[in-house]
């Protein structure tokens, strides 16, 4: 609501006024006049000061008018309802009088935004300071004119100040207010005089609405947030802070440099907290860099940090253990404090001290569980009617245990294939187990080249392992006889005998 103030003039009259005229006079003051005023707001100013000429005018002659009925009065002349009536419409008259020399002033009256500053908390939180400034949209000499019609108002009048001026932040692009309070309202500022709203960024931005409601009119403008100068520091932020990586792999977290400072200085980048068998790079786009520099106008960068798992655990790298550490960016001198110190076991008070941009993030390694089917020969020959029967070595080749191995056969049409065991309960890393595997082909099969896959499955933290089939191959050959191969190898005897008895008698003639 509009502040009013009630002119000295009215004040004396009210003394002797009715309590039914001062009701109505205090609700044509209150009611009245800013309703009026909003109405009013868009008129021109050649017509306010034409309508200010004629309540000039009107005021005057109520004026005189009641001077006169107030001796007509005190000579009892005429009577109380007749000077009641002079006197309200004297009120009336510098009511609405007052109400257009306020309406031709909030006209002059305007509310500029000096600035709008984007800071950050010690805790993190991102925030807008934005500054107003009350000044006068003409200028001293244009409302000197009217100085002469200022002695109806009272000090408080004349002080200049615009109030309830409400404050909000929204997003440039879809007009949702992104800041916190939704509405911040300043109740008061005089001309030439400065006032400030605090928001709390509920949405990152580096530009915004800032909206201005005051004296009825809505004032909107887009504007570029500046970077609190009074601080020097890169802040870093990763929305996938928490990561889980399988051993012998890596990790990329997407990283966010804003800049909050005006200098040009250039910053490094750093890991703290990471066991030495860990090791990272930052990555901008396609080249790796430890440096940074913000060119003018930029205050925006995005990089990403990738970290490499070894292929073991141990002592410093557990499976499902987390590992936590921090990205930071530091300016020259924080880099000294630094540099030459263990940054495995970097401190967290001194960490702490250095008052950099900095971001903690998660790895988390996972186990990997890699099964590996080994034998001594995968290739066989047999005769129809006999089987084959090896040993195969199955190994966890990972970093996890694996759970319910199940080996199972792929055979031809009629092929019978017995695997002992053909389900392996658990197996932990770098053990392994036999299993004897039974391949018995059919009485009646043909001769040629068969082939059987040996496949397995398992488990490992309940998801699926690869694996890779195992074929082994059979060549089938037809059975001969036992009587017929003897008789052959000694019809072959008696030739190499015959020639050889042959060639001994030719040589003694």
């Amino acid at each position: 609501m509009r502040r009013s103030v009630i002119p000295g003039a009215v004040v004396a009259a009210l003394r002797h006024a009715s309590s039914w005229s001062i009701f109505i006079i205090i609700s044509v003051m209150l009611a009245g006049f800013p309703a009026a005023q909003g109405q009013d707001a868009g008129r021109d100013k050649a017509g306010i000061l034409l309508d200010l000429k004629k309540a000039r005018a009107d005021y005057e002659v109520a004026r005189q008018q009641f001077d006169n009925d107030t001796r007509l009065y005190d000579e009892k002349a005429i009577s109380a309802n007749e000077y009641t009536k002079s006197r309200n419409t004297l009120l009336s008259r510098e009511v609405d009088y007052q109400k257009l020399l306020l309406q031709l002033i909030s006209q002059q009256s305007y509310v500029i935004i000096e600035r709008a500053v984007k800071y950050q908390t010690a805790g993190g939180e991102r925030r807008v300071r934005i500054t107003l400034k009350s000044t006068l949209e003409g200028n001293e000499e244009y409302l000197e004119q009217f100085r002469e019609h200022f002695d109806v108002f009272t000090p408080e009048m004349r002080a200049g100040k615009v109030y309830n001026i409400f404050v909000s932040l929204s997003d440039v692009a879809d007009k949702t207010i992104i800041g916190s309070p939704y509405e911040y309202q300043i109740p008061s500022i005089e001309t030439g005089q400065e006032a400030s709203a605090d928001f709390e960024l509920l949405k990152d931005a580096e530009n915004l609405g800032v909206t201005l409601n005051y004296n009825g009119r809505t004032s909107e403008k887009n504007v570029y947030l500046k970077k609190d100068a009074s601080i020097n520091v890169i802040d870093v932020s990763s929305m996938q802070f928490s990561q889980e990586a399988d051993l012998s792999s890596s990790a990329t977290y997407g990283l966010t440099l804003e800049r909050f400072s005006t200098s040009d200085d250039v910053y490094r980048l750093m890991v703290v907290g990471l066991p030495r068998q860990v090791s990272y790079e930052f990555m901008d786009e396609t080249s790796k860099v430890s440096q940074i520099k913000f060119a003018q106008g930029v205050n925006t960068k995005k990089l990403s940090l990738r970290v490499y798992l070894p292929d073991r655990d141990d002592d410093d790298i557990r499976i499902d253990s987390p590992l936590n550490f921090h990205v930071l960016t530091l300016t020259g001198e924080q880099y000294s404090q630094v540099a030459g110190k263990d940054l495995a076991e970097y401190p967290p008070e001194q960490l702490s001290a250095l008052s950099c941009g900095r971001e903690e993030l998660e790895l988390v390694p996972r186990g990997r569980g890699k099964i590996e089917v080994r034998a001594t020969n995968l290739y066989h020959e047999i005769s129809a009617g006999d089987s084959v029967v090896m040993t195969v070595t199955v190994r966890n080749a990972g970093t996890r245990r694996l759970d319910n191995i199940k080996i199972s056969a792929d055979s031809p049409l009629s092929w019978t294939t017995v695997i002992t065991p053909d389900l392996i309960r658990t197996l932990d890393p770098e053990k392994e187990t036999a299993v004897r595997i039974a391949i018995l082909p059919p009485q009646d099969s043909g001769v040629g080249a068969q082939e059987v896959k040996i496949k397995t499955e398992a488990l490992a933290d309940n998801r699926k392992v690869d694996t890779e089939d195992k074929t082994i191959r059979i060549q089938v050959n037809a059975r001969t006889s036992v009587f017929g191969t003897i008789m052959l190898l000694l019809l072959i005897v008696g030739v190499v005998g015959g020639l050889v008895w042959f060639g001994i008698r030719l040589s003694r003639r």
